[in-house]
């Protein structure tokens, strides 16, 4: 058996520097989720302003928020796909960190497919919880 020295480890990078303005873009949203997570807050979607009905998205904020306080339960109450997203992206991460560039390549060519079924998946569970009476329906009580 070889022994391999510490020096000729390479390092784990899950940034690169061009991505690292983005991660950090990130965190300062995560902040500003944390801040505006307050159930009395003001109601910034313009669908649920225009119609009265929440968006597809609307509960995320709140969800994140409750997420980021260790609240999973309430954080599911206030949007499933929260949760959803959250283990998708944390596997995804771990996935990445320790890849190839072959797998990294096949990971980047399901990048598309993955959008489109949790678009899918949104606009379903949105539709679903308009039915199930959890979330007020747009459009109610027009005309």
């Amino acid at each position: 058996m070889t022994s391999v020295a510490a020096s000729q480890i390479a390092p784990v990078r899950l940034l690169t520097p061009r991505q690292t303005p983005y991660a950090l873009a990130g965190l300062a949203g995560l902040g500003v989720l944390f801040a505006l997570s307050d159930e009395d807050g003001p109601v910034l979607c313009p669908f649920r302003r225009c119609t009265g009905g929440y968006c597809p998205g609307c509960g995320l904020t709140r969800s994140g928020g409750r997420l980021l306080r260790g609240d999973v339960a309430g954080s599911w109450q206030q949007h499933p796909y929260l949760i959803i997203a959250t283990v998708q992206v944390l596997a995804l991460l771990a996935v990445w960190s320790v890849a190839g560039s072959a797998l990294r390549q096949r990971l980047r060519s399901l990048a598309m497919p993955a959008l489109i079924v949790n678009t899918v998946g949104i606009t379903g569970l949105w539709i679903y919880r308009m039915f199930d009476g959890s979330i007020p329906v747009p459009f109610a009580g027009w005309g």
